[in-house]
C-alpha cells in the first residue's frame, strides 16, 4: 500500500473515533458536531461553496433579491462509506423591494440558510486516493428563508455607542434595521473567519462591521495588476536575520488614515518613499499622498490606481511634497503641486523577488517593501497573526495596497509587519500581522521600491 493511500486511510480511522467518542447516547451513523472545525478538510468547505454559488442564480431568482457574501456556520460528520459532512451555509437577502408587497412571505425575510451535503471516501487503486462531492441539494428542500437574528442585538448597540453611528428608526427608510441586518451578516463571516483561522489571529466587530462588502471594497485600489515592472532587484546574498524592524530604525512615519477614498495605492507607495528617503538621506519626513490622488494623471483618485504608476507620477512631476505643505483631503480635487517645495525626490523603481525568504532579505538590507494584497479577511481584523484558508482569501486577487515594514517570529510562527493607512484603532494599533512563508493572501505576488540614489 502507497504511503500516501496509508495517510488518507489513517486520517478518516482518526475522525471516525473521533466521531465515535462524542457518540455517546446517539445512534451509530448519526451526524455529529465536529469536535474540531479546524480538523475539517479545506476542500469540504471549498465544495460547499462553490456549490452554493453554483445554484446563486436560482436562488437570487427563488427570492427576486441579490444574496450577500455566504458563510460557513457549521459543518457535521456522519459516518458512511468514508465521511459524510453537513455544511450549513447562511447568507443575507438584500435589502426587501418597495414592491415586496405583492411577493411571496418568504421573500421579506432577511436571511436564508442552506444544508448542503459533502460525501468523502477513500479510493483505493486510483492515482487520486481521495474522492470528494459535494452532492446536488435543492433549493426549496435545502434551503430555508428566516428572519433576522436578533441575538446580536445587544452587540451592534454597543458596536454604535463605540464608533458613535446614528441611523435612523423612523423615516420611512429604518436605516437602522437595514444597518443592523448588514451587522449580523457581517458577524456570521467574523465566526466562519474565527472558526478556520490557520493562525492566531482573531476577527470581530471593527469599525467597518456595519459596511456591506461593496461599501468596503471601495476603501480599496480595485484589481491590481501584478507588477509589470522590468527591472529586478538585486538579492543581498549571506544570511537572513531572523527578525527585522524598520519602526525600530526610524524609516517609518505614523499610521495614517485613508478615510472613505480607495486612495491605499497611493499610501503604500509613499510609504516606501518615505522610508527609502529616511535610510540613504537621513531625515524622515512625512509625504503628501494628496499630491498623487490630484496629480497622478494615470491612476483614478480616490477610485483606486497602481503603486508602480504612482512612483512614475512622482519621478514625472518632479519629486515629492511634504504633508504638511500638501495635506490629506480625502477627495479628488485639482492639482495643487509647487515645484519649490519638494522635499524628496526618486530615481526610480524595481520588482523584488516572490520568494519570501530573499524578500524577508531584501528589506532588512534596503527598507520596507509596497506590495498588494487581498484584503477580504482585513475587514474584521482585531489582530494576532492572519493565515487564513485560501478560500476565504484569493492570492489571485489583489485589491489593496500596504507597506511591509519587518518581519518576525512568534512562538515558532513567521509573520510580516504590515503597515495598513486605516488610522490607529484598526488592527494591531493600525498594523496587520500576517503569516510568511506561503504566499497569504497574495502578498509575495505584487512587491515594488522606489530607488533613491
Amino acid at each position: 500500500m502507497e504511503i500516501k493511500t496509508l495517510c488518507i486511510l489513517l486520517m478518516f480511522v482518526g475522525i471516525a473515533v473521533a466521531v465515535k467518542n462524542r457518540m455517546e447516547k446517539g445512534m451509530a451513523g448519526g451526524i455529529f458536531d465536529s469536535a474540531k472545525p479546524k480538523s475539517i478538510p479545506q476542500d469540504v468547505v471549498e465544495s460547499a461553496l462553490v456549490k452554493f454559488e453554483s445554484m446563486r442564480a436560482r436562488l437570487e431568482g427563488r427570492y427576486g433579491r441579490s444574496l450577500t457574501r455566504p458563510s460557513v456556520t457549521q459543518v457535521k460528520v456522519q459516518v458512511v462509506r468514508g465521511l459524510m459532512y453537513h455544511v450549513t451555509i447562511i447568507a443575507g437577502l438584500s435589502p426587501t423591494p418597495k414592491e415586496s408587497k405583492s411577493v411571496r412571505p418568504e421573500v421579506q425575510k432577511d436571511f436564508f440558510e442552506c444544508h448542503i451535503k459533502v460525501w468523502s471516501q477513500p479510493k483505493m487503486n486510483s492515482e487520486s486516493s481521495l474522492s470528494l462531492k459535494a452532492q446536488d441539494f435543492s433549493i426549496t428542500k435545502d434551503c430555508q428563508a428566516s428572519d433576522i437574528k436578533d441575538e446580536y442585538r445587544d452587540l451592534f448597540d454597543k458596536f454604535l455607542m463605540t464608533f458613535k453611528r446614528e441611523y435612523r428608526q423612523n423615516d420611512g427608510t429604518n436605516e437602522y434595521e437595514y444597518r443592523y441586518s448588514v451587522f449580523v451578516q457581517n458577524m456570521l463571516t467574523v465566526e466562519m473567519f474565527n472558526q478556520f483561522e490557520q493562525g492566531t489571529a482573531k476577527y470581530g466587530p471593527t469599525k467597518f462591521a456595519d459596511m456591506t462588502e461593496a461599501e468596503f471594497r471601495k476603501l480599496q485600489s480595485g484589481p491590481l495588476k501584478k507588477t509589470g515592472i522590468k527591472k529586478q532587484a538585486a538579492i543581498p546574498q549571506g544570511p537572513v536575520p531572523e527578525e527585522y524592524d524598520w519602526r525600530s530604525h526610524g524609516a517609518v512615519t505614523p499610521v495614517k488614515n485613508q478615510g472613505m477614498c480607495g486612495s491605499c495605492w497611493a499610501f503604500s507607495a509613499i510609504g516606501n518613499m518615505e522610508g527609502q528617503w529616511q535610510i540613504k538621506k537621513g531625515e524622515l519626513i512625512s509625504l503628501s499622498e494628496q499630491e498623487l490622488v490630484d496629480c497622478d494623471k494615470v491612476d483614478g483618485g480616490c477610485e483606486g490606481g497602481e503603486m508602480r504608476d504612482a512612483y512614475e507620477a512622482v519621478i514625472k512631476l518632479g519629486g515629492a511634497m511634504s504633508e504638511e505643505k500638501y495635506p490629506y483631503r480625502g477627495e479628488n480635487e485639482k492639482c495643487k503641486f509647487n515645484m519649490t517645495d519638494v522635499r524628496v525626490k526618486i530615481n526610480g523603481y524595481v520588482n523584488i523577488s516572490k520568494n519570501e525568504t530573499e524578500m524577508a532579505g531584501w528589506l532588512a538590507a534596503h527598507g520596507p517593501i509596497s506590495i498588494g494584497i487581498n484584503a477580504l479577511m482585513m475587514q474584521f481584523y482585531f489582530g494576532g497573526i492572519a493565515h487564513p484558508w485560501k478560500i476565504f482569501c484569493n492570492p489571485d486577487s489583489l485589491d489593496h495596497g500596504v507597506l511591509i515594514v519587518g518581519y518576525g517570529v512568534k512562538d515558532g510562527e513567521p509573520y510580516w509587519i504590515v503597515k495598513n493607512s486605516w488610522g490607529k484603532d484598526w488592527g494591531e494599533e493600525g498594523y496587520y500581522l500576517v503569516y510568511r512563508g506561503d504566499g497569504t493572501c497574495g502578498l509575495n505576488l505584487d512587491n515594488t521600491s522606489c530607488i533613491v540614489d
